[in-house]
Parts: structure tokens; sequence; C-alpha cells
């Protein structure tokens, strides 16, 4: 049954393909750093594979995972290696990565009227500077992000609402969100969920858990203004 969305009380986003179109970067990068640690062609695909259809799960849960897969040939690296690996070979083309289409202009919009935040799978001190010096920073009052998980940092979110806006409906609050991760966060504390498609790299199942659990679907945030007009809509009628 489809959710109706109200006017929100602040909006979280999610940052690699919501924000930023830097989904086939983080891709590329995980590729390049597998196969520099001597990973094999086919493992190196199957971990891209899940990445790919994971994508929100933090780089620190995604190494691990890969640790404990029985592979054709275990490299010499470790998982603090391929994290500083990660980090090494993603940070300076993370600065330039493009924003997606419309995205300054509906931040700049959203954030003259309401709170909003950031909850993102990328590691929370690597993103707080890339943000910070792209200039994309200012608009949000939190940028979250990992090691913590998803859920936590967006009841991190929840609980400053209510204590310094007395937002105590987590109902109120939207999340933009383009992989499953961010659609179980949202769902696991009761926030509403929207999904931007453009960047996603799991495309088709979220466009079949949209079907199944109704919540909207963007193209990019450049479509949000008609999904909060229409709830907006809707909540006057009723």
């Amino acid at each position: 049954m489809a959710r109706t969305l109200r006017e929100p009380a602040a909006v979280v986003f999610d940052c690699d393909g919501v924000l930023l179109d830097s989904n086939e970067l983080k891709s590329s990068c995980f590729r390049e750093v597998l196969e520099a640690a001597g990973f094999t062609p086919s493992d190196v695909a199957r971990f891209s594979a899940f990445q790919r259809a994971n994508f929100g799960t933090s780089r620190y849960r995604l190494f691990e995972t890969l640790l404990t897969w029985d592979l054709a040939v275990r490299p010499r690296v470790d998982h603090a290696g391929l994290l500083a690996a990660y980090a090494g070979l993603l940070r300076g083309r993370y600065v330039t990565t493009p924003a997606t289409p419309g995205m300054r202009d509906v931040v700049a919009g959203l954030a003259a009227r309401l709170p909003l935040y950031i909850v993102s799978g990328s590691d929370e001190a690597e993103l707080r500077e890339v943000l910070g010096e792209r200039g994309d920073a200012p608009p949000f009052r939190k940028i979250l992000g990992s090691p913590t998980p998803k859920p936590d940092n967006l009841a991190q979110v929840l609980a400053d609402l209510a204590a310094h806006d007395g937002v105590t409906d987590p109902a109120s609050v939207l999340f933009i969100g383009d992989a499953e991760a961010d659609f179980k966060a949202a769902e696991s504390l009761g926030t509403s969920f929207v999904y931007m498609d453009r960047f996603s790299t799991a495309q088709p199942r979220m466009r079949e858990l949209a079907a199944v659990h109704g919540f909207p679907l963007i193209d990019d945030l450049r479509g949000l203004s008609a999904v909060l007009r229409a709830s907006h809509a809707t909540a006057v009628e009723t």
C-alpha cells in the first residue's frame, strides 16, 4: 500500500547517486583496488557485482565480507590495507565528481525552509572534508557516514530533530536514497522514503521495491518538488 507523504519536517539525503554522480566512480575504485592487490578477475567480478547490488553499504562492511569469502587466490592484504588503498584512490577523484542534475538548486530551496541532513555509507570524515572542499557542506545541519551503520545515523537525525525542533513523528522526516540499504534504514526507523532512480546501481530491485511498497520514484532531485506538491495537495484535501 502506498504511503501518503506529507510536507516534511526535515529532509535527509543519501550522498552517492543522490547528491553526487559518484556511484560509477566508487565502483571503479573498488575494482581497481582489488586488481592492484592481486585478486583474480573472477573474484574481482564477483565482488563488483556484490558491491553494486549492495550500494549504500559502507566500504568497511564490504571489505569485511570480501575477506570471509572462499577466494580463488587470497592476496596478502588485510582489511586496513584495503581501506587505505581505496581511500587513497578515491580521494582526488571524489572532490571533482559532478553533482547530480539540479542538486544545488534543490538543496538551496529546501534549506531555506527545512532542516537538511546527509546520511551516507561513505566514510564520515572523508565525506565532510570532500563536501566542505566542494562548497556543498553549509546547507546541511549534520553530515553522517560510516563506520557508523546507516540506521544508527538516521536515528541520530531523529534524536537531533526531537531535541532541537520538537519533531517526534519519524514519518514526517523524508529520506531520499538510491539503494536498498537506504530504504531498509528508512523502513527500520519509520521515516518516509523517496527513491532516486537515475544513478542507482540496483535499478531493477529498487523499482520492484517501489512497486511493492508504494514509495515514490523520481528520476533526479528535480522531481522532488512534484512529489511534495502532490503530497501537500492530498493532505489539504484530507
